[in-house]
């Protein structure tokens, strides 16, 4: 047998699973074999041109990740389970083997899967010293309550379904034309050509007569006047097709299925809502995903293929399948989800983000193995999403973002916030390095990183870049680590060239000494920097001056925006309805939605601050009409109607002023938030001391 190659990635021994940490090395080995026969059976489906009849290695190695399976989730004796993979493997190559020489990314297929079978004989070295375990039966199925429950069922392993090319069909024969003597005269001639005539109407007809047999159409019909013959009373003339029972489960999974990958893209609160307000939605959510899995095997085997075979690739059923699969024990059903995110990715962001935004959420005790595997992929999008999930669920070693912060730039921009929150020991130099980089998502990343880590840079780094082409990024992350000198500074840029981003973060700063200069803005030619005026005036104040607008259904939705941006003024794009229907048969503009904002009427404004301005001090810093404090912060994340951008914005803030951190994000369940405001509560409280202030912690905390 060969040397064993490196394999294409490390995994840290730590795999997260419960006992037996050192033997729980053969489930890494596993995870490399998985990972090589996973690649080879994406290139053969992709890449092999059917230079052979591909489909009997298709179905062996389908029974190879079978076998692969019920060794990983020990459904059978792992040692045997391991042998049998091996021998699928074999019996793949062999039935392979003839097109390598015919086909060059073949021969790639077959390197790949020799070098999972040389991982399968490390696997079963590791294996062979173990005594095989006893599994117990699967606990009864319980309900999801308020977060997704992990489910055991008792099944088989979830088989793939490898889409590989078919060869193409072998050519008809066509019978020879009889040999006709050359003609000596018109007549022969013309007698000659009705023979011709006479022979290819009889070839015709034989080949019609094949293809009738091959399709089974050539028997008989029922005569005429049966088919039309009126059935006596009590009887049908044609019994109606029967439901199966397997059938019905479908319909039923089905209904369940579509219902998690609807409310996926509803989870976030429309602008003006309470960010509570979506727990129904997500309770529907939680009881159609239990649905699903109460609905057994069977139910649970038909998933991937309603993804794969949708008319068009749809991110929400993408989120759906993760979210599904995700709450399902066993190694079989993860990787379902990742074939089918690999079969429809194809360099889609928006499908990397619903994949990844399923698996921030699913408890699968295998998440950080297969996520370590897609750290040490080829592809940087699939980095990303790793190092961006074991991030969110600080799962990620110190050692990982060290290594994703000096990665390609769209790897690295996403691990520099989460380092700075890990309190990597060296997150001053790889921010400075990331500075260096010629890449305006790495600069934003590394600018929120320094805003985390109190880098001392920071406050005079984003305020020379307002004047750049990254100025709301850099406005926001000022007005974050801005102290009173800043914010006077910012105060003086915004008199000199207002901007809807600058008059945003004036209002995050929350200086009194802005509020005159706010109030100035309301009669702004610009609608835009009209309404951030409004907003940061009511940010500072919490004056309640709100009025009713009438906006675009479009417009309500913001699932990530620093702001409330309302299109006021410019030219709006043109709808996707409009734009793909008939110019002739238009439907209708429907109806506006009302918006409750803050008021952009100067008068109002004046009267409230001639009322209550002699309250304020003109050095302190205010927020919702409070000298601020990082409690202030904390009760607009409890009760404010904020969009999740300025939610992750309020924690982003609280782990400036306080040096502490909790992970919140608003696009955790509605529970698992409100249990993590609560640990918030005694941080922001100790940092609470000096209301009005723009303190800063000396440290950062843990």
């Amino acid at each position: 047998m060969a040397s064993q190659p490196d394999p294409p990635f490390s995994i840290s021994t730590g795999s997260g699973i419960p006992g037996e940490p050192r033997q729980e090395l053969w489930r890494e080995s596993l995870e490399r074999a998985h990972h090589l026969l996973r690649q080879g059976a994406s290139m053969l489906e992709n890449a092999v041109q059917p230079v052979i009849d591909l489909r009997p290695g298709a179905r062996s190695l389908e029974s190879a990740f079978a076998a692969l399976y019920d060794a990983f989730d020990e459904r059978a004796d792992r040692l045997a389970s391991a042998r049998t993979a091996i021998g699928w493997i074999d019996q793949a190559a062999s039935e392979l083997g003839p097109g390598k020489p015919l086909d060059g990314a073949l021969e790639l297929v077959l390197d790949l899967m020799w070098r999972a079978r040389c991982e399968l004989s490390q696997t079963e070295t590791l294996l062979a010293p173990l005594i095989q375990r006893l599994q117990p039966p699967p606990p009864e199925l319980r309900a999801s309550r308020d977060v997704p429950e992990l489910h055991a069922v008792a099944r088989p392993s979830l088989r793939p379904s490898l889409r590989v090319p078919e060869p193409p069909p072998p050519k008809e024969s066509v019978p020879e034309a009889p040999a006709i003597p050359k003609p000596k005269s018109f007549e022969e001639l013309d007698a000659a050509i009705e023979t011709l005539k006479q022979s290819a109407e009889e070839r015709r007809q034989q080949r019609a007569a094949k293809r009738a047999a091959a399709a089974g159409s050539n028997l008989p019909a029922s005569p005429p006047d049966e088919e039309e013959a009126e059935p006596p009373p009590g009887f049908v003339r044609k019994l109606p097709p029967t439901t199966t029972p397997l059938a019905c489960l479908s319909t039923r999974a089905r209904e369940c299925f579509e219902e998690v990958a609807m409310i996926g893209m509803q989870r976030a609160p429309l602008l003006g809502d309470p960010w509570r307000g979506t727990r129904f939605l997500e309770t529907r959510m939680l009881n159609s995903l239990d649905a699903i899995v109460a609905l057994g095997p069977y139910a649970l085997g038909q998933l991937e293929a309603w993804v794969r075979d949708a008319p068009a690739k749809d991110p929400a059923r993408l989120f759906a399948i993760g979210m599904v699969l995700g709450c399902v024990e066993g190694r079989d059903a993860l990787a379902a989800a990742e074939r089918t995110f690999m079969a429809l990715e194809s360099g889609d962001p928006e499908m990397v983000a619903n994949f990844g935004a399923a698996m921030k959420l699913v408890p699968h005790p295998l998440l950080p193995l297969v996520m370590r595997t897609f750290l040490g992929d080829s592809s940087p999008a699939y980095r990303a999403l790793a190092i961006d999930v074991l991030g969110y669920r600080r799962l990620a070693t110190l050692d990982e973002l060290g290594r994703a912060a000096v990665d390609v730039p769209e790897v690295a921009s996403v691990a520099l916030p989460y380092l700075a929150l890990a309190r990597h020991p060296n997150v001053r130099q790889l921010v400075d390095a990331a500075l260096e980089v010629d890449s305006p998502p790495l600069r934003a990343a590394a600018w929120i990183a320094m805003a985390l880590s109190a880098h001392p840079r920071a406050p005079e780094l984003t305020f020379s870049e307002l004047a750049g082409e990254q100025q709301e990024r850099a406005a926001q992350v000022l007005c974050l680590v801005g102290d009173a000198y800043y914010n006077s500074r910012l105060l003086e840029l915004a008199r000199t060239a207002p901007t809807r981003p600058i008059v945003t973060a004036l209002g995050w700063g929350g200086a009194a000494s802005a509020i005159l200069p706010l109030m100035g803005f309301l009669e702004h030619d610009d609608a835009a920097v009209k309404l951030a005026a409004a907003y940061a005036l009511d940010r500072i104040t919490g004056a309640g001056l709100y009025e009713m607008i009438e906006v675009e259904p479009e417009e309500i939705d913001v699932p990530d925006v620093p702001e409330p941006a309302v299109s006021l003024g410019g030219t709006p794009s043109p709808k996707l309805v409009r734009l793909t229907s008939d110019p002739r048969d238009l439907p209708p503009e429907g109806s506006a939605d009302a918006l409750q904002q803050p008021t952009t009427d100067l008068a109002r404004w004046q009267a409230y601050w001639q009322e209550k301005g002699q309250h304020y001090d003109p050095a302190a810093r205010y927020r919702r009409g409070m000298p601020y404090s990082p409690n202030v912060s904390l009760g607009e994340l409890d009760w404010a109607q904020a969009t999740p951008g300025e939610r992750r914005m309020l924690v982003r803030e609280l782990v400036v002023r306080t040096g502490g951190y909790v992970p919140l994000d608003p696009h955790d369940f509605i529970a698992v938030q409100e249990k993590a405001l609560t640990a918030w509560a005694p941080i922001a409280a100790r940092a609470s001391s000096s209301p009005g202030s723009w303190s800063m912690p000396r440290e950062r905390g843990t």
